[in-house]
Formats: structure tokens, sequence, C-alpha cells
């Protein structure tokens, strides 16, 4: 292949060996190759209006120019005398091989352009203008680019065959087919830049098609649209509302025959898929027993179950059915059209109408398949998590409406029976309900993340981590109950009658609602540091860092609203400071984490020795 451009571009080098710039498929058309001007062939252009010589006014001359079309090219016009001179200089240049008048002229032009008598030629030229003989020229080829300044032999930043590269690039680029004087080399040309790419395409589209043929029709979640989409000329169907509706018609066909097989291939996944479908596919009611945020917290997390893991495939195939009956529609309203009396006006309405490009459609249908299909792959790769956050789920929702009936019922029973205030034990339970609420909260972040993939471990274990968190977070939730419902009363029995007790009080609640939250971070300790990517350490921190905080804002908050001037600023400032220990800094080193654990716990024990004391003091 090198080869036989080498040997072109040298053929290009003189034009002693190619016909005087005529291009074999542009018959018409003349090229000056030193400047990529293009000229009309005078052999087929009408310079002149009758065999007798008559000549064009200068009006027609101008008219006849600006209305000339050939070969595809339509904005020629009357070359200046410069431009004109060279190709007069240039004694190859093929209109100088005609005859006929105005060649007398044309010959007196170059006698006087060679011995520099410039005046002179230019009223020879002057005499063809307004003679009428007409010679258009088109500057087709070169608009907005530097040929002539490229080629020219006084340019030193190019070699001579660069140059000759640039000559090659302008009949290629226009698909023109230069005459050398050497026929073997014509023929050399046509093969190379004109058989050989049809060749090319006919053989990739060949391909193509064995490729369909041989493809079996399946998608995976991994479906790329694209090259379903090739087989439609996008453009072509664009323009015509009747291949816009055959298109989409074809379109949805061939995603429902896809979807079917896929179906078919995933049959056992997608029944087990469907049965969990079932369990998110009812409404969310909502619950007279639960608050209205309880009940939109609860609401919510169904909602995202069902999107997240509901399958929906009847709804899929529905919504690309709705899409084809839109394009069905269309036809029906043309068959109507057709049958009427104003088709033309009819027609005319319709096809100004606003509708999405095919390209839109294709690819937006496309997503919605997708989708779906992903979220079968997903639960065929994640079968155990997806089954086992179910039961969460569904055990979690159970558990709060359980709270709230039958737990409730228990406590108010058990602090009945001791003759407990009601107002009293109310305010236990809303304490208690605030708490559940907070843990509730953070399920559905520790799961959505368990969609997006497992988080690496360093050590392997037999429960992924997100699953670990899960089941932490429900023994904290059950710890805090067992408190509600068997440690709570005793505590306000102990301190009830002493001074300030209902201070005291309160305080020890604290203390031993902060125990189980400090024993829930112990032993979400050592998954963190199971984590391999410092990312998912974060993550987990952050899930839990409200809950860790829990017990210090409460003291902070009770504190304000009781106004208590026993306890000294500074243990107030002190117990602040709490919030501010950053166990992200402790992310590296696994004791140093735990040293900081343990600091804290004793500072927190330590701070609410100091209040209570505070409180004895008159």
């Amino acid at each position: 292949m090198v080869l036989f451009l080498t040997i072109i571009i040298r053929y290009f080098s003189s034009k002693s060996t190619i016909c005087c710039d005529r291009a074999k498929n542009k018959q018409h058309i003349l090229i000056d190759k030193t400047t990529g001007i293009l000229w009309a062939n005078l052999d087929y252009f009408p310079y002149k209006q009758s065999s007798n010589g008559r000549c064009y006014s200068p009006d027609e001359a101008k008219k006849l120019v600006n209305n000339y079309s050939i070969d595809g090219i339509d904005d020629w016009q009357i070359p200046t005398f410069e431009v004109f001179k060279y190709i007069i200089i240039d004694n190859t240049f093929p209109l100088l091989e005609n005859n006929n008048d105005p060649i007398q002229l044309y010959h007196e032009l170059i006698k006087y352009i060679n011995t520099n008598h410039i005046d002179y030629a230019n009223e020879i030229w002057y005499e063809l203008i307004i003679s009428g003989f007409v010679l258009p020229c088109s500057y087709y080829l070169i608009q907005d680019s530097e040929y002539e300044k490229n080629v020219s032999e006084d340019n030193l930043l190019y070699t001579e065959k660069e140059r000759l590269q640039f000559t090659l690039d302008l009949f290629r680029k226009n698909k023109l087919w230069p005459i050398f004087n050497d026929a073997e080399i014509t023929d050399l040309y046509k093969k190379i830049y004109f058989e050989k790419p049809k060749l090319l395409q006919a053989l990739s589209e060949v391909e193509t098609q064995l490729t369909q043929c041989e493809e079996v029709k399946t998608i995976t979640a991994n479906f790329d649209y694209t090259t379903l989409l090739n087989k439609y000329d996008i453009a072509s169907i664009d323009k015509s509302i009747i291949k816009y509706y055959e298109a989409v018609q074809k379109w949805i066909d061939e995603l429902m025959e896809y979807l079917a097989d896929f179906e078919q291939q995933k049959e056992s996944v997608i029944q087990d898929c469907n049965q969990i479908g079932l369990q998110l596919s009812t409404t969310y009611k909502d619950d007279s027993n639960l608050t209205e945020a309880e009940n939109e917290l609860l609401k919510n997390r169904q909602y995202y179950f069902k999107d997240k893991l509901a399958l929906g495939m009847d709804k899929v195939k529905a919504n690309l059915l709705k899409v084809k009956q839109q394009a069905d529609d269309i036809e029906y309203t043309i068959n109507e059209i057709d049958d009427g009396d104003n088709a033309i006006y009819e027609l005319a309405q319709l096809e100004k109408k606003e509708r999405a490009s095919f390209a839109l459609i294709a690819e937006n249908t496309a997503k919605i398949v997708n989708k779906a299909l992903q979220k079968i792959d997903f639960f065929e790769h994640n079968r155990d998590f997806i089954v086992k956050t179910v039961e969460v789920w569904s055990k979690g929702n159970e558990d709060y409406k359980v709270f709230k009936t039958k737990q409730y019922e228990e406590l108010k029973h058990s602090c009945e029976q001791d003759d407990i205030e009601t107002e009293v034990w109310q305010k236990w339970y809303e304490d208690w309900q605030k708490l559940r609420f907070t843990i509730e909260e953070k399920l559905q972040p520790m799961i959505a993340r368990g969609l997006k993939g497992d988080i690496e471990t360093k050590e392997e274990q037999e429960i992924p981590i997100i699953m670990q968190a899960i089941y932490v977070l429900n023994d904290y939730k059950i710890a805090v109950d067992n408190f509600y419902l068997e440690e709570r009363k005793n505590i306000y029995q102990q301190y009830v009658f002493q001074n300030c007790g209902d201070l005291q009080e309160k305080f020890e609640v604290e203390k031993e609602l902060y125990a189980r939250t400090m024993n829930l971070q112990k032993v979400l300790q050592n998954i963190i540091f199971n984590c391999k990517k410092e990312a998912d350490k974060i993550f987990i921190l952050r899930w839990i860092d409200n809950l860790i905080d829990i017990q210090i804002n409460e003291i902070i908050q009770f504190v304000a609203d009781n106004n208590l001037e026993q306890i000294s600023q500074e243990v107030l400032n002190e117990f602040a400071k709490l919030k501010q220990k950053n166990y992200y800094m402790y992310l590296a080193d696994i004791k140093a984490y735990s040293q900081e654990q343990a600091n804290r716990e004793k500072a927190y024990n330590s701070l609410i020795f100091k209040m209570r004391k505070g409180l004895m003091k008159k």
C-alpha cells in the first residue's frame, strides 16, 4: 500500500504526467492543482450563445454564471484577471486546446503577460469580458483552506513529498479521479481510492450480517442497545413520520422478543425474585398506632425496597407497549387521513407535531429494560444478602409495631401495678420512642450501602460486614428495649423519694443507656477494623455517629432546660468537650481507637458523678 501511494504521489509531481488536471469522474470541470481552483470545461459550458459566436451581454453572462450548477457545484463566479492569468501562463491548461473563439484573444493575453506588458494584457482581458465570453471558476474545494500556500514551491515548511500529498488529499477527499498520462496509474488510483473503500464497506456489512445471524438473541445485564440500533437509519427515520412510526414499532417488538428470551433463560431466578416482589408490592397503609413521622419512615423504607428489589417485569413490558401504542396511533391517524378529503393539509399538521427523536426513544426504552435486567443480575449474584435483607426489613416493621402496641402495654401494665403515675411512665415511653426511632433510621442507609456491593474485608468471614452491622444494631435495639421494660422502673423507685431524686434519676438513666451505647461501639470496633478500605471505615463511623453522642446531647439539653446552677460551668464545659472526641483520628490503629473509647467512657462516667455530686450541694 505504501509503495502504491509513493507511485501515485510521484505521478502528481509533474504536470507532464497528469492530463491537464481533469477528473475522469468529473468531465464538466477542470482543476488547477496549483491553486485548487475549479474551472468550467468549455467543451460542456456554453461560453457563447450560439455557433455564430454571438456574445452574451455582461448581465446575461453574470446571470448564466450565477445559475450554473454542475457535478454538485453551484457557487461559480467570473474570475478576476489576477486569478485568470495563472492558468493562461500554464500552456498545458485545456482551455487553450480549443480552436474556437475566444482562444485567439487568450493567445494575445499569453503574449503580453509573458513579455510583462501587463497593461496590454489587462486591456485584452477587459475586451474578453465586455465581449461576453464567459469562463466561470469556483473555490468550492479550497474554501477556508490554505491549500495554495501549502503546495507552493516557495513554501519551505513542507518537503516536496508533503506538498504533493496535499494535492493527492485534495483529490481523494473530494472523491475526484484524476486522469494520468499513464493509464495503469489512473487505474491504480481508481482501485485504491474508489474500489477498495467500497469493497471494505461491503465486507463490513457482510460481517455485520454474519454476526447478527450467529448471535444468540439474549440480553445480558450489560445489554448494549447501540448494537441493535446500528440496524436503523436514524437520520432517515427522523425525516419521515411514516418511517418513524414503523421504526418505533419494530424497535419495541425487538426489545419484547429479547426480553422474552432473557426471561426464559433466567426463569428460576425470576421466580425467586418475584416471591420477594410480592412481599414488597402491597401498598403501605398508615398505622393509627404510629405517629406521622413513624408512618412516613416505614412507608419510605418499603418504597425504597420495592424500587431497588422488586423486578416489575410486567410494568416494564407495559411501559414498552405504551410507547408502541403511540406509534400505532400515528399509523392509525395517517390511515384515517388517507381516507379523507384534505390529506395534504392534515398530513402537514401531523408532521409538525412535536415528538421525541427515534434515538431518544431507543435510548429511553433501553434504559427501562436495562434497569430491570440489572435487578435480576444483582439478585442472581446477591441472592443470600437480598433474602436476609428483606427478612430484616419485614421483621423490623413488625417489631416496631409490636413496640408501639404490645411493649407499650407491657410498660403500662408494669407501672400501673406499682401505682406509678401515668404522666411519669408515659414520659419514659416518649424517651424510649425517640431513641427507638433513631435506631430505626439506621437500617435503610446500611442496606443501601450493601446494595452497592460488598465491603471488602481484611479477613474473610462467613457473614458479610453489612449484615454484621445490621445484627449489631438489632442487638443494641433489644438492649434498649430490655432496659425500658426491666430496669427503668427500678431506677425511678430508687430515687423517687431522695433529695433531687428526679435529677439523680435522669443522670442514672443516661449513664445506663450510655453503657449500652458504648457496648455497641465496642462491638462495631472489630467490624470497622476488618474493613480493607478507609472509606468503608469512615462510612460505618458516620452511620453510627449520632447514636454515640445521643446520651451526651441528652444530658447537655437536660441541664440547660432545668437551669441547674448546682453543676459548675467547668464540669459542663468538660462534658461538652466529649462530643469533640474525634475517632476518625485513630482509624489507622485499633489499639489507639480502643484506648480512646475507654478514655471517653471513663470521662463520661466521671463527669456524670461530678454532676450528681453537685446536685447534692445545697
